[in-house]
């Protein structure tokens, strides 16, 4: 075979490579976009789902069925609330893989709307009085406030209400008496 047949063969092969390179970049450009897509549901189901479970049920819920860390599970929830500013350049967002999608819209942001804050600080907290102390913690939503405080807190508040609790309880039997 001379070298003059072989350049035909080699010209052909080369068009269908080329081909096959365009029609799989689409299909990857699809895929992506579509992981995004699927990414995103899965976001909105967990953030739904957070809210039906319940406080304290949420972990176990989320490992016994989906066998997710709470971590992922934040991760595709950040996702889903993020979708806006991801969509908001759609060929850019057709090439994010699920890691890039996170690295843009940051660590620790969030959409939610939140209230004013509050005019009392921290660092005025023993200063307060009764009712600007109540005012404070009524404007924290408490499944927010819990969520956010270290379970040794919980449990150094649960024996403290258990505490009132018993002293009131032995207040109201010595007046009957």
């Amino acid at each position: 075979m001379s070298l003059a047949s072989k350049i035909p063969a080699a010209q052909q092969n080369l068009a269908t490579l080329g081909v096959t390179v365009r029609a799989e970049l689409v299909a990857v450009g699809r895929a992506t976009t579509e992981m995004l897509t699927h990414a995103f549901a899965v976001g909105d189901a967990l953030n739904q789902a957070k809210k039906l479970a319940g406080h304290g049920n949420w972990l176990h819920w989320l490992a016994a069925e989906c066998g997710l860390s709470d971590r992922t599970a934040n991760a595709y929830m950040r996702l889903a609330n993020h979708r806006e500013v991801l969509e908001a350049n759609p060929q850019r967002a057709a090439d994010l893989s699920v890691r890039a999608a996170l690295r843009i819209i940051g660590k620790g942001t969030t959409l939610r709307k939140r209230g004013p804050a509050s005019a009392l600080k921290s660092t005025d907290w023993r200063a307060a009085s009764v009712p600007e102390r109540a005012a404070f913690v009524n404007d924290i939503p408490l499944i927010e406030w819990l969520e956010a405080m270290p379970a040794s807190w919980r449990f150094k508040i649960i024996d403290r209400v258990d505490g009132l609790r018993a002293s009131q309880a032995k207040l109201v039997t010595a007046t009957a008496h």
